[in-house]
């Protein structure tokens, strides 16, 4: 036989204090002194107790009178009720999507959050029979208790249990089904002045097994093909066709939608996730504009979080930064215009312990673009530094230098060359090796200074992978 895990939601406990709560805040008049009138709030309590309660409140002597006026409440009976008994094999499932958490200034957004599936099993039906007994020391004192408590009940009063708004069974009645006026059955001592009246309500209650909560995985990228023309006409359309539109051979065009926007700014080894999606400005320079704001790459991992092997949410209740993200996970960049490329640049991602906002970045030079140019040993500005100054090593055969601004002055001796140019000294003087302004397509080449890769593209060079990735250009592998 299978055991059962432990199971405790207090159900039963809860719907007895909502019922007490019902008689809590009921008074007496106490009469009138100096010309205003005095209430007295009438306490109410579960009347079971243990022995050790009941010989502390009689103070150990059977002569000490209950204080009154006070309302008792108790469990009658607690029956199963076979007339609301329904199918004990249904499951419920529920599909809720949460609003956007922004963990930064501790406040929902308008955007979609974590999405969840709900599977509620069929609670089983009792019938909760409470019984009240009203205490009194007087006649009006039980006519002011019994007015006040009777007007509420015609003939039953709707409670709710808990705030959940999946328990589908939160909401419950409250019926008055019977009134004893005097019970004198009951001890009071040798004070025979005590009256107990006594009401019997019932109560049609559930009791819920656990809900089975799954968080669902974030969807990335969403990819559809929508035909692009202007007119069907141009597409050949013919109405007498019935399934035109799913047979046609036409161009496509592919749409790519990533929800809540995200993207991400590889600078150096820092590679950070912002919200909103760039609007050309570099992205360090917009950090604090308030157009901008970077986001908290937590909010990601915690819906990437692993699941069980039954589907079910296996991060409840754990801390954030105790999911997973081990050595083999990857941050992988497309720097194509086709943002169905496959030839994607990978680096390894850690945490980084100081900024959420950021992972740590390393690079798998394997997976960068072929070079097509020999590797350059440095980058310089021609108009600062030349071979020997102490920064830039003597002239020596096979040295490439980038150059960052035309060359001007005699220290690079007769050369003439321009910026994005790439030159080298053939042994006996500098020559043009790379000219930036005949090239028409993307060239690759490797800084031995840095070891960092570079692209001319756009009449310009770059970092071939450094910069910004607009959503669906990138995508994050635990």
């Amino acid at each position: 036989m299978a055991n059962m895990d432990y199971f405790y939601d207090a159900q039963i406990r809860r719907y007895l204090l909502q019922f007490m709560r019902i008689f809590g805040e009921f008074k007496v008049s106490e009469g009138k002194r100096d010309s205003v009138t005095y209430y007295n709030k009438v306490p109410v309590r579960y009347s079971d107790m243990s022995r050790m309660v009941a010989h502390i409140l009689t103070k150990g002597g059977e002569n000490m009178v209950n204080s009154t006026p006070f309302i008792a409440s108790s469990i009658q009976s607690l029956l199963i009720a076979r007339d609301r008994t329904q199918d004990p094999t249904l499951v419920s499932k529920m599909q809720v999507a949460e609003r956007e958490y922004d963990t930064g200034t501790a406040s929902y957004e308008t955007g979609q959050g974590n999405l969840y599936s709900t599977d509620r099993i069929m609670p089983v039906p009792y019938n909760l029979t409470m019984q009240v007994d009203i205490w009194s020391s007087n006649t009006d004192q039980k006519l002011q208790l019994l007015e006040q408590v009777l007007i509420l009940f015609n003939p039953s009063l709707q409670l709710q249990q808990n705030s959940n708004p999946l328990d589908w069974s939160n909401i419950f009645e409250v019926e008055l089904t019977d009134i004893q006026w005097s019970n004198r059955s009951i001890p009071a001592g040798v004070d025979e002045t005590l009256d107990v009246a006594t009401l019997t309500f019932v109560m049609p209650i559930w009791l819920s097994p656990p809900a089975k909560v799954k968080r669902q995985k974030i969807i990335n990228a969403i990819i559809s093909n929508v035909y692009k023309t202007d007119s069907t006409a141009d597409l050949g359309f013919d109405s007498d066709i019935y399934d035109f539109f799913r047979t046609i051979d036409g161009s496509m065009e592919t749409q790519t939608i990533t929800p809540n926007n995200y993207w991400v700014s590889i600078d150096g080894t820092e590679a950070t996730l912002f919200k909103n999606a760039p609007t050309g400005t570099p992205a360090q320079s917009v950090y604090d504009d308030g157009t901008t704001v970077k986001a908290n790459w937590n909010d990601l991992l915690e819906v990437l979080s692993p699941q069980g092997a039954d589907g079910s949410f296996a991060g409840a209740g754990v801390n954030i930064d105790d999911i997973p993200l081990t050595t083999g996970s990857t941050l992988q960049l497309n720097i194509n215009s086709d943002i169905e490329s496959t030839s994607l640049i990978t680096g390894t991602v850690v945490r980084n312990s100081i900024d959420t906002a950021k992972l740590i970045f390393t690079i798998d030079a394997d997976t960068l673009p072929s070079t097509t140019q020999t590797d350059v040993t440095r980058i310089v500005n021609p108009s600062n530094n030349y071979p020997g100054d102490g920064t830039l090593d003597a002239v020596a055969t096979g040295q490439r230098y980038l150059l960052t601004n035309e060359i001007v002055g005699d220290n690079w001796g007769t050369l003439s060359a321009d910026i994005h140019d790439i030159i080298q000294y053939d042994g006996a003087k500098w020559i043009v090796s790379y000219d930036a302004s005949e090239q028409t397509i993307t060239h690759y080449v490797k800084n031995l200074y840095t070891n960092k890769q570079y692209k001319y593209e756009n009449s310009a060079w770059t970092s071939t992978h450094e910069g910004q990735y607009n959503p669906g250009y990138w995508k994050l592998n635990l």
